[in-house]
């Protein structure tokens, strides 16, 4: 479960892990964050498409999709600073 970046994403592997781990990593991963960074989690867990809706909602970040690739969810969002 590396982080990666590819074509300007940054992407976050949390497959084999389920609710609530993979948004507790994406929230770890915000830390490190620049606005405007878009980040894509990968991920097996079929609830984690609701959480991180949720997540995106509560933190101001855009949320930008999810599709099923698989047997993978792959979610994107888009990441803005709070200052």
């Amino acid at each position: 479960m590396e982080d990666t970046v590819e074509n300007n994403e940054i992407e976050l592997d949390t497959s084999g892990s389920e609710c609530p781990i993979p948004v507790l990593k994406a929230r770890k991963l915000s830390q490190t964050l620049k606005h405007g960074d878009i980040v894509k989690v990968l991920t097996t867990d079929p609830l984690a498409e609701i959480d991180f809706k949720h997540y995106c909602e509560q933190s101001r970040f855009k949320y930008l999709g999810c599709q099923k690739i698989k047997g993978k969810y792959i979610i994107k969002y888009k990441f803005f600073s709070k200052n």
